[in-house]
């Protein structure tokens, strides 16, 4: 069996201006990002209407941010 790999992504969520769910996930996030860092960066993204190409609409809403951590391990089966 292989080593485990551990990989870490960062989740910010937000509703579109039609109130639709989307993300953006960053792989292997800084460790020393703090709450405040990630909501600045999501405050710039909701500013920037990144959701939404008419600039009429709404920008969005902030909806959450999470890491999420996965460990994966392959079996290192191969099939011929």
């Amino acid at each position: 069996m292989s080593e485990a790999k551990t990989r870490n992504v960062l989740v910010m969520e937000f509703n579109d201006y039609a109130g639709k769910a989307r993300s953006i996930r960053v792989s292997d996030p800084k460790e020393d990002l703090t709450a405040a860092t990630v909501e600045a960066a999501m405050e710039l993204i909701t500013d920037l209407r990144v959701f939404n190409s008419i600039s009429l609409l709404g920008p969005g809403t902030i909806k959450g941010a999470k890491t999420v951590q996965t460990v994966t391990t392959d079996f290192g089966i191969v099939v011929s």
